[in-house]
């Protein structure tokens, strides 16, 4: 690499680079033009992916010097006389087609301003390549002013980023998607700090002794305007708000919360299970917020159960593996709960320190009437044994399927046949004191 401030400045060509303001003007007029001829337009935007992090290694100068040369080579080697090309940002470019037969011709454009961004620019003796990727809007099909086909072609950008082709075109559902996210992510934003986000309980049972054991506290948000969302939902917008740690803290909170009240308020000492999905143990602090929440209601680390989805990833990621490692010197007890799981995970996983496996039973209703599907069973159960995991049954159809579940050898239950998940005061009303 060469040593800062040794880079040559690229050549840059003699035309100065339009701003995001200049290219919105000209865009109106260009659009008022196909109004009055009734012809079409496309606009590209082009996420280059290079010049910021030039800044951030030569400076402004060189950065500038490498923009104006990616402009003059979209100008040059692409663009006829009558389009356009600006800067909508460091790293963000828009190229207006000032007339086009149809959307064919738009892509067609777009891929060959990718191969035209695909050729290197020197930097003193350094190759530098771009990391492109092009949104696309057509006037009139995806919008009528000049404001909204900016806007659609760079949402369109931003999920080309994650296409092979890195190519895309403004479809109907982008910006609604893009609006949910952004929603959600605000949504979720104002309900951890207010506090306002529910859990339901369902119930546990011990197949040994035929009693509630504990329970599961299931993520409900309710938003006026939303409506219900799910945890997946929740989480999802967690991530990408990089709130995980604060949604994570809140879910842990009320469910402990809530235990201890049925200890205190009803006479019902339970465990208590919390299903996280496995990129929450990316997060460092993730620690410190279960160690807080445990200290916070006194309860002991081995009362409570974090489930953890999404298993296929802890093999991939080292501080995942690291972060339950260091949940179970905590006490806290590890439960595989993913339905998406294959037997050959267990390989991996069965160095991992779980201690519990929830299964999926409800493919297998009728255990009398399908002695393969009982056979099935009876030996994941045994397999999980030997690998000193308990295991949870879920999706238990009845009182049959349990009985039967309990001379297999399963250690616990949780069921909807026994009732719905419930809320704090009807689980109380339901399971306090005396089981009804």
């Amino acid at each position: 690499m060469s040593e800062e401030g040794s880079a040559e400045p690229p050549a840059a060509d003699n035309h100065s680079v339009a701003g995001a303001s200049g290219v919105l003007e000209a865009l109106r007029g260009i659009v008022e033009k196909r109004q009055s001829d009734g012809g079409n337009l496309a606009v590209l935007v082009i996420d280059c992916g290079v010049i910021s992090r030039i800044d951030a290694v030569w400076g402004y100068q060189i950065g500038d010097a490498v923009r104006n040369r990616v402009a003059a080579s979209l100008r040059i080697d692409v663009l006829r006389p009558d389009d356009l090309v600006g800067a909508l940002g460091r790293d963000d470019f828009a190229c207006v087609l000032s007339t086009v037969e149809g959307p064919a011709v738009a892509l067609l454009a777009a891929k060959k301003l990718l191969r035209a961004l695909d050729m290197p620019f020197w930097i003193g003796e350094e190759e530098i390549y771009a990391s492109p990727a092009i949104g696309i809007a057509m006037y009139p099909e995806h919008g009528d002013q000049a404001e909204t086909l900016l806007q659609r072609a760079k949402s369109a950008c931003t999920r080309a980023r994650e296409l092979p082709g890195r190519v895309a075109d403004h479809a109907d559902d982008c910006d609604n998607s893009a609006a949910a996210k952004l929603l959600y992510e605000n949504r979720l934003r104002t309900a951890v700090s207010e506090d306002a986000l529910e859990l339901v309980f369902q119930p546990q049972y011990d197949l040994r002794r035929g009693q509630v054991m504990g329970a599961e506290g299931l993520l409900r948000w309710r938003d006026p305007t939303l409506g219900m969302i799910d945890a997946e939902q929740a989480f999802a917008a967690a991530d990408a708000a990089d709130k995980v740690a604060d949604l994570v803290s809140s879910i842990l909170n009320r469910a402990l919360r809530n235990v201890s009240e049925f200890r205190y308020s009803a006479g019902l000492d339970l465990r208590i299970g919390v299903k996280l999905p496995a990129r929450a143990l990316r997060h460092t602090e993730l620690l410190d917020v279960v160690q807080r929440a445990l200290g916070t209601w006194s309860r002991r680390p081995g009362t409570l159960i974090l489930g953890i989805g999404e298993t296929s990833i802890l093999g991939e990621e080292a501080i995942t593996r690291e972060t339950l490692g260091r949940l179970k010197e905590l006490g806290v007890k590890l439960s595989i709960d993913d339905p998406g799981m294959t037997i050959s995970s267990l390989f991996g996983l069965s160095s991992m320190p779980f201690q519990e496996i929830r299964i999926d039973v409800s493919a297998a209703r009728d255990l009398a009437g399908a002695p393969k599907s009982e056979h099935i069973l009876q030996s994941m159960i045994a397999m999980a044994h030997l690998l000193r995991l308990d295991v949870v049954a879920v999706g238990v159809a009845d009182e049959a399927a349990a009985a039967r579940l309990k001379e297999l050898g399963c250690d616990y239950m949780q069921a909807d046949f026994k009732g719905p998940a419930l809320e704090p005061q009807q689980f109380v009303e339901r399971f306090g004191f005396n089981e009804g």
